[in-house]
């Protein structure tokens, strides 16, 4: 798999995003250097629903982090890497 976007949310929690099997977007979440989860889905990061569904997931695995909190970073962190995502999943 190659790896599309890698984001650190903070020095604990880290989501990286591959190109998935079945689904475009494969995801592994890494919480204090353990895998915590991997999924694939359709949903596009860049858009609302996408990383709302992102947050999610990355809430319901791991412990003691807010929904406002992980909003903020993927909203900062993802348009940081339009380019690569757009190579890797097409126009928005």
């Amino acid at each position: 798999m190659v790896t599309v976007v890698a984001i650190d949310i903070d020095e604990s929690l880290a989501v990286t995003m591959t190109e998935g099997a079945s689904k475009p977007c494969a995801y592994t979440i890494v919480y204090k250097g353990e895998e915590v989860t991997q999924y694939e889905t359709s949903a596009d990061p860049r858009t609302i629903g996408g990383r709302i569904g992102l947050r999610n997931v990355i809430c319901k695995r791991v412990p003691d982090y807010e929904k406002a909190a992980i909003d903020e970073a993927l909203s900062e962190e993802i348009p940081k890497h339009t380019e690569r995502l757009t190579e890797a999943l097409g126009p928005q």
